[in-house]
């Protein structure tokens, strides 16, 4: 199965973000492929969050999913993009939905 996912959890809630991380984990375990993970809103900062961000790396390299901040979210917060990730519109996010079996939202 195909998944895009997109994740709008605040950083200030950890919880919420190691769920999005642990279900890529066990999706790529499983033999799925993340096709994208779009983070969105307040998930820009989790994507930075110093807690998350060597698990997005790790998910990132063994996923080769696309991870992709939202362009809007990026500005608005004035956050410094490096790699793993990427900014992107909603565009990409729309393409991407499309081409997966599923869409899941981290909120």
């Amino acid at each position: 199965m195909i998944f895009t996912l997109i994740i709008r959890t605040p950083a200030t809630e950890p919880e919420r973000w190691q769920k999005a991380q642990r279900f890529i984990d066990v999706a790529v375990d499983g033999g799925h492929t993340i096709r994208q993970v779009f983070f969105h809103s307040a998930g820009v900062l989790s994507a930075m969050h110093h807690d998350a961000l060597p698990g997005w790396h790790m998910l990132a390299e063994r996923s080769g999913a696309e991870f992709l901040l939202c362009s809007q979210a990026v500005e608005e917060h004035g956050i410094d993009i490096a790699p793993p990730f990427f900014v992107g519109g909603l565009g990409a996010l729309i393409e991407a939905a499309v081409k997966a079996d599923k869409v899941l939202s981290f909120v």
